[in-house]
C-alpha cells in the first residue's frame, strides 16, 4: 500500500506542476478539483473553488458568452471530447480550453476535465501582427499608387517627347541627304553629330516606353515563324561598326541547322542588340565577343560571351533591375543608356516564355549572358 501511496503522491505532484490549468467537474457542474496553476492564475483560494458550482466560480457573463456549461454537459452525455474555444477574462487574460471525459471502468462518464492554456501573450502577438499586416497593406497600396503615378508620368512624357524628336530627326535626315540644299563641310559635320544625338534621345525614349509597358503589363508581342540564325547574323552586322571602333572581333557559332521558332522578330532582335551592345561597351579595346546558338531538347539556347570587365557575384541579379549600372560605372561615359537595356531584354525573353541569366568569373574575366526561347510548335 505504501508503494501505491508514493506513486499517487508522485502523480499528484506531476499534475500540480503542469503549467496548464486543470479543473475537474461532476455532472452537476460542481468543481471537484483545481490544480495549483489555476489558483496562481485566478488569485482564488481553494475554499472558494472546490465544492462550488461552475457558475459561482466563473462569471455569468463569461459562461453565457462562451456556452462552456453546455459544452461540458454535452461531453457528459456523449463521452466525446470537445475542442472548446477561447475564454477572455477581465484584465486582458486569454485562455484556450478543451474538455475531456474521464471515463470509469464501465465506460460511464461521471467527471470531466477542463484543460485551459494561457494564450494571452500569443493573442497579443497575433493582434500586433494583424495590426502590422494592416499597416503594411496600407503602405503597399500607397507605394503602388505612387508607382502607378510615376509610370503614367514616364509613359505620358515619353509619348510627348517621341513625336517632336521624330519630326526633328526627319528634317535632319532630309538635310543630310541634301534634299533641303547643299551643305558646307563644317555644316555637314555638325549635322552628323546632331543626327547621332537625336537618334540617341529617340532610343532613350523608346527604352522608357518599353519599361513603362512592361510595368503596366501592356507589353505585347506578335509571334510569327522566325529564322534565328538570320536574325543573329543581322544583329552582328548592325553592331559591327560599333565593335570596329574598339577593335573587337565578333564571331557567330552555330553547329547545326536551327528549327524555326515562334516569336516577335523586332523584339528578339532588340534582345540581341541590347546584349551585344553591352558586351561591346563593357569590353576593353581589342576584345573578343562570341555569339553561340544551340538547339536543346525543349528550347533554343543563345549565349553572348565577352572578354570584358566581368560582373561581381553580388551584382548578377541586380543588373536586370531598372537603372542599375554594373559597379557604379558612369552612366554617361560607359553605357550611354539609362540602365534599362537588360530590364527590357528580360521582359522580352520572359514574354516569349524563356528565361535570361548571366554567368561571370568576376573582375576582368568576362561575362556570358544566356537566354532561352521555346521551340515553335
Amino acid at each position: 500500500m505504501k508503494g501505491i501511496e508514493v506513486l499517487r503522491a508522485y502523480q499528484e505532484e506531476i499534475i500540480e506542476s503542469i503549467p496548464s490549468t486543470i479543473i475537474v467537474l461532476d455532472r452537476g457542474l460542481v468543481i471537484l478539483y483545481a490544480n495549483r496553476n489555476y489558483y496562481l492564475k485566478s488569485g482564488k483560494k481553494e475554499r472558494e473553488v472546490v465544492g462550488q458550482r461552475l457558475d459561482r466560480v466563473f462569471s455569468r457573463a463569461l459562461i453565457e458568452k462562451t456556452g462552456i456549461d453546455e459544452k461540458i454537459r454535452e461531453t457528459f452525455n456523449t463521452g466525446i471530447p470537445s475542442s472548446g474555444g477561447q475564454l477572455r477574462y477581465s484584465g486582458g487574460l486569454f485562455f484556450f480550453y478543451k474538455i475531456h471525459p474521464l471515463k470509469e471502468i464501465d465506460m460511464s462518464v461521471r467527471r470531466v476535465m477542463l484543460l485551459m492554456e494561457d494564450i494571452t501573450e500569443l493573442t497579443r502577438l497575433e493582434e500586433e501582427l494583424r495590426d502590422s499586416y494592416g499597416k503594411l497593406e496600407n503602405a503597399y497600396a500607397e507605394l503602388k499608387e505612387e508607382d502607378e503615378t510615376k509610370s503614367n508620368f514616364i509613359s505620358t512624357a515619353s509619348h510627348e517627347l517621341r513625336t517632336p524628336l521624330t519630326v526633328i530627326n526627319s528634317y535632319l535626315e532630309m538635310f543630310e541627304d541634301g534634299m533641303l540644299g547643299k551643305l558646307k563641310e563644317n555644316q555637314y559635320d555638325k549635322l552628323v553629330v546632331m543626327r547621332s544625338q537625336t537618334d540617341h534621345m529617340i532610343r532613350l525614349v523608346e527604352d522608357m516606353l518599353d519599361t513603362s509597358r512592361l510595368e503596366s503589363r501592356k507589353f505585347k508581342i506578335q509571334k510569327q515563324p522566325i529564322e534565328l540564325e538570320e536574325m543573329a547574323k543581322s544583329a552582328i552586322d548592325e553592331m559591327s561598326r560599333l565593335a570596329d571602333l574598339k577593335e573587337h572581333s565578333m564571331m557567330l557559332k552555330i553547329n547545326t541547322k536551327l528549327p524555326q521558332i515562334l516569336g516577335d522578330e523586332q523584339r528578339i532582335r532588340q534582345v540581341f542588340s541590347n546584349l551585344i551592345t553591352n558586351a561591346i561597351k563593357y569590353t576593353p579595346n581589342m576584345g573578343r565577343i562570341e555569339v553561340e546558338i544551340k538547339e536543346e531538347k525543349k528550347h533554343i539556347l543563345v549565349s553572348i560571351s565577352d572578354t570584358g570587365i566581368g560582373i561581381p557575384e553580388e551584382e548578377r541579379e541586380k543588373i536586370f533591375e531598372k537603372f542599375y549600372i554594373v559597379g557604379g560605372k558612369s552612366l554617361t561615359k560607359e553605357s550611354e543608356r539609362m540602365g534599362l537595356g537588360l530590364t527590357i531584354a528580360r521582359g522580352i525573353v520572359e514574354a516569349h516564355g524563356g528565361r535570361i541569366w548571366v554567368e561571370s568569373e568576376g573582375d576582368g574575366k568576362g561575362s556570358t549572358f544566356y537566354f532561352t526561347l521555346p521551340k515553335g510548335d
